[in-house]
């Protein structure tokens, strides 16, 4: 791929006692209503559950959408295909976001988050971790959360991995973490997809889940191993109880070594 670089965005349709979900300070005020990214899919689902209180069984979701952060336009994406320069560098924490509009007030809500972490050109998302500082804006941008998140849990670690960073955690809005995340599954090193597992309680409204896909340097995977030697997209794909997988890709030319 020549030229210009490409971001390309496919859309298919907490608690322990030592280190769980932490409540955050008060929230500051949101920076103005959610607005609606060009060309966003949205995988509706009509919401038919019964408010279970502390129930762990899944429930059926409202509307479920995936966004990714574009660095250079500075905005959420959900489009299939979005023209961008390398906004993003090996060593990188690419953003990604899951709205839920219309969530039900005391239901829980069962997400799976599968990452491809190898591919045959080498490593891609290593691990998951929190968005990198540079892209702080993220959760003040529409259709973002606007404001400071509600509660937040520590990502558990790879064992295969290590050199991933200490302090990763899971973000939330609009919801509470009713235990640790499980995962990364399978626990052994990287040769295809990882997937995590997590529960949240909604309030009500809106519920947001962020975290950002660490894009993998070839100073841990050796030279030409780095989530910029990548001839096609990488991606990741959630699902949120029994709503329909999305997935949204971070093409090649948007990483820079």
């Amino acid at each position: 791929m020549t030229g210009v670089g490409v971001l390309l965005l496919v859309l298919s349709t907490d608690n322990d006692s030592s280190s769980g979900s932490q409540p955050s300070p008060t929230a500051l005020p949101a920076s103005g209503g959610p607005a609606t990214p060009r060309a966003t899919t949205a995988a509706t689902l009509a919401s038919s559950a019964t408010p279970i209180s502390g129930s762990s069984s899944p429930a059926a979701p409202g509307d479920v959408r995936l966004f990714i952060w574009s660095r250079q336009q500075k905005q959420w994406l959900g489009s299939d295909l979005a023209k961008d320069d390398p906004g993003y560098r090996e060593g990188d924490a690419v953003p990604f976001m899951i709205r839920i509009d219309n969530a039900v007030a005391s239901v829980l809500y069962e997400v799976e988050i599968s990452y491809w972490c190898h591919t045959s050109d080498g490593a891609a998302f290593d691990y998951l971790s929190n968005p990198s500082a540079e892209d702080s804006a993220s959760q003040t941008t529409p259709p973002g959360p606007g404001r400071r998140e509600d509660a937040s849990i520590p990502i558990p670690d790879d064992s295969a991995i290590s050199f991933d960073a200490s302090g990763r955690r899971f973000k939330a809005w609009g919801g509470s973490f009713q235990q640790a995340p499980e995962g990364p599954s399978p626990d052994a090193p990287c040769q295809t997809d990882k997937r995590f597992s997590l529960s949240l309680m909604a309030q009500g409204g809106s519920m947001f889940l962020i975290w950002g896909g660490h894009l993998a340097s070839k100073s841990d995977w050796g030279e030409n191993q780095g989530a910029s030697s990548q001839r096609s997209a990488i991606y990741t794909e959630v699902s949120v109880a029994q709503s329909s997988p999305q997935k949204l890709g971070v093409g090649p030319d948007a990483i820079a070594p």
